[in-house]
């Protein structure tokens, strides 16, 4: 049931499950870890009642066992153990013209990180709002993070760090040929950062290796962050002992 275009994908370690969104489809699919071949999803949520329009970004809470999806003008939270047509269980609305497009989960202190890259008329910079995980229905944000010291470009993928309460962001330029400075991971804390406020760290930069990063993951055990690039063809890791 997958099909070409995938651009997120989340691990459930308590449940040794991942989960795919598959945009063509309006479906989120649920694999076993251990899924070989050409074998069928252990669940799916698809149909009517689900809200799903063009589901791209996903990320995984697994102390509380949701899943959270960006839509546009909305954050999508279902059960992870939810099948079929079924309705979310919490629906977070975005301030009126904010449209998110990535996410992440800080378990450890009740947060969700949703990127924001079209805001309102007035806003020219990307932004990363911070949402009180278990809010439903209208949203203010309990802090956002923007402007341009942010250095903020083209999202794509966020991963939090729960354990350190921090975020980091990956960011390609907007076109495929430019400028190198704005290609890079930048770092924020979950707690603390607040307006318009440089990244606590970067990987990358006009000097650095990467093109167009995409997906990001923590290797706690070795204290190294593990980035993939569309135009490498890569998969890279770097050690970065600061956030551990």
């Amino acid at each position: 049931m997958l099909a070409r275009t995938m651009h997120g994908i989340a691990y459930h370690r308590l449940r040794d499950e991942f989960f795919v969104p598959q945009p063509f489809a309006q479906s989120i699919l649920a694999f076993r870890g251990s899924t070989a071949g050409d074998e069928a999803p252990v669940r799916y949520i698809q149909g009517s009642r689900t809200q799903l329009n063009n589901p791209s970004r996903i990320d995984v809470d697994p102390i509380h066992d949701e899943i959270f999806i960006p839509e546009g003008e909305q954050m999508l939270v279902f059960s992870a153990t939810a099948h079929g047509n079924v309705a979310p269980i919490r629906v977070m609305k975005m301030p009126p013209g904010v449209r998110v497009n990535v996410v992440a989960v800080d378990h450890v202190n009740n947060i969700v990180i949703a990127g924001n890259e079209t805001g309102s008329p007035e806003e020219r910079y990307p932004r990363l709002l911070f949402l009180d995980r278990t809010a439903s229905g209208d949203v203010t944000p309990l802090r956002v993070v923007g402007g341009p010291k942010t250095m903020m470009t083209a999202m794509f993928s966020l991963r939090a760090h729960s354990e350190k309460g921090l975020v980091l962001l990956a960011m390609q330029s907007p076109v495929e040929s430019g400028p190198r400075d704005e290609v890079f991971v930048g770092v924020w804390s979950n707690l603390h950062d607040n307006g318009d406020v440089a990244p606590r760290w970067t990987i990358g930069g006009p000097y650095g290796v990467l093109k167009q990063p995409r997906g990001i993951d923590l290797d706690a055990k070795n204290k190294s962050v593990i980035v993939t690039d569309k135009v490498l063809n890569s998969v890279l890791t770097f050690y970065f002992p600061e956030i551990f």
